[in-house]
């Protein structure tokens, strides 16, 4: 095994290989901090570049690319609150008021260096669990992963400020957003209005970029004033700071890479659903909960550690099973096929070398791509300091180019500025945006599962399954706990308040 560890890092270490990593994580910087874009369009553009490449050279062209789109994807969030792509969402609810707070750099930097951990800790996760993988995996099937699903149902009430009932609301229209279109399982149109164009589905990409960025736009607009809202007018942080913190909150990184770890190695899940749960792990583990959505560093920390060690997760069982742990990972697959290389056992035997290639490609291009972030930060943090007159055409010109590029539809542009529309709306009525995202990112795998669930077990299949009806009492868990502690703290408060009383009279 060491000598395979090995001859992967040697395969890394000719000029051609290193040329393409930082080629690679260049494009995957630029990419990212182009909305509606993100790892997947990174990697599909590159694929015919892969054809006749070396297979070391190849992989970190790829892989440098798709790891370096976590950073640029989030630095749009933290900036402009404008999700460079899904898995960035949970960036805007702490990093968009530490820029309005003038703390930027350090949110950049803080976001930077969790990632370069997380993909540090992906790697080495992915070097010693290969024995031990697939008797794990195959245990689990839909009905595990519908649980896992509505165990993130459960972070609705996280981010339910002031009325739960808006919050669910909030959430139910995201579900229903993903339902317009085909059913997943029966091919039946629902909600599509006879149209063609409704046919496909909503965009995720696009209805984020109109639900955040034209949204904002708008309320500008509407408003006046400044770009961003700042309670300072300079930047009076940096980037130092923002690494420091990362490293500080080490016990943090380390749960949030585990549980993207986790969600990476299921295959279907996605890094948005770890991201957005990393977050609501964080909020409920924090000793100062009540911060969170008002610039709270630990909630740019949380997502881009698993973001970052999510990475390691999914190529778990891309290379085990062939199964791929997620799109970008699908696309990693044809780049296998087209390279001459068969994923599965057979790889973990024949072709150890070529496995510990890959595990060297995540460690490398994750801390590669920290050193690039933590070049950019004070380049990019002075951008939204820049005249809003200047800044609005460009981000609404961005967002029409990241909505048709999409699909290649310029209805996809048509229904931006419709979410555009619904986005400024629940904004002006406090209808959290998020609980809408978390119900979009879910509703379909949720739909999915429980089809599958229900044709393979039948409609009680959750007393068939015990590891599902194991997450089942952890969901209630997990949702009771967040009431019964406030109710504890109000019961305290009100003990307090009675005791006072009686001292005075």
């Amino acid at each position: 095994m060491l000598d395979a560890a090995w001859a992967g890092l040697v395969a890394l270490g000719t000029p051609t290989a290193i040329f393409f990593t930082v080629v690679g994580i260049v494009y995957g910087i630029v990419i990212g901090l182009l909305p509606g874009l993100g790892g997947i369009v990174a990697m599909a553009l590159l694929l015919p570049f892969t054809w006749g490449m070396d297979f070391a050279a190849a992989m970190s062209l790829l892989i440098g690319a798709h790891i370096a789109t976590i950073w640029g994807s989030s630095a749009t969030s933290i900036l402009f609150r404008v999700p460079g792509a899904a898995k960035s969402v949970a960036l805007i609810f702490d990093g968009y008021p530490m820029t309005q707070r003038g703390e930027a750099s350090r949110a950049l930097g803080a976001s930077a260096m969790a990632a370069v951990l997380g993909g540090v800790y992906g790697a080495i996760f992915l070097a010693i669990s290969i024995p031990i993988t697939r008797p794990v995996m195959m245990a689990l099937g839909p009905a595990e992963y519908l649980m896992l699903a509505l165990w993130g149902l459960t972070i609705i009430a996280t981010f339910s400020e002031g009325s739960l009932l808006k919050g669910m609301t909030a959430a139910c229209l995201g579900v229903l957003t993903a339902f317009i279109g085909m059913d997943v399982v029966t091919a039946t149109p629902r909600f599509t209005f006879d149209s063609v164009t409704l046919m496909d589905g909503i965009s995720f990409p696009v209805a984020m970029i109109g639900l955040f960025a034209v949204s904002e736009m708008m309320k500008l607009m509407i408003k006046g004033g400044t770009l961003i809202e700042r309670t300072v007018t300079e930047e009076n942080s940096s980037v130092w700071q923002g690494v420091r913190d990362a490293c500080s909150h080490w016990g943090l990184v380390i749960r949030s890479s585990l549980l993207g770890l986790w969600i990476g190695v299921l295959p279907g899940i996605g890094q948005s659903v770890g991201s957005i749960a990393t977050y609501a792990q964080a909020l409920r583990t924090s000793k100062h909960p009540e911060t969170f959505g008002k610039g709270n560093v630990e909630g740019v920390i949380a997502p881009d550690a698993s973001l970052g060690a999510n990475e390691g997760g999914g190529l778990l069982p891309t290379l085990a099973l062939g199964i791929p742990g997620g799109e970008g990972m699908a696309i990693l697959l044809i780049a296998f096929i087209g390279l001459g290389v068969v994923p599965g056992p057979q790889m973990l035997t024949h072709n150890l070398d070529l496995v510990y290639t890959l595990v060297w490609v995540v460690a490398i291009a994750s801390i590669v791509t920290g050193i690039f972030a933590i070049l950019l930060t004070p380049i990019l943090a002075r951008v939204p300091t820049l005249n809003p007159n200047v800044i609005v055409p460009l981000v609404l010109a961005v967002c029409v180019v990241g909505a048709y590029s999409d699909r290649q539809e310029v209805s996809d542009v048509i229904v931006a500025g419709v979410f555009g529309v619904l986005g400024y709306i629940m904004d002006k009525y406090r209808y959290s945006r998020a609980n809408f995202v978390i119900g979009m990112v879910l509703a379909l795998l949720i739909e999915r599962n429980l089809h599958i669930s229900v044709s393979l077990y039948g409609d009680w299949f959750i007393f068939q399954r015990p590891v599902a009806l194991g997450m089942l009492f952890l969901i209630i868990f997990t949702t009771a706990w967040p009431f019964y502690k406030n109710w504890k703290r109000d019961k305290e408060l009100k003990k307090v308040a009675q005791a006072e009383h009686g001292s005075a009279s």
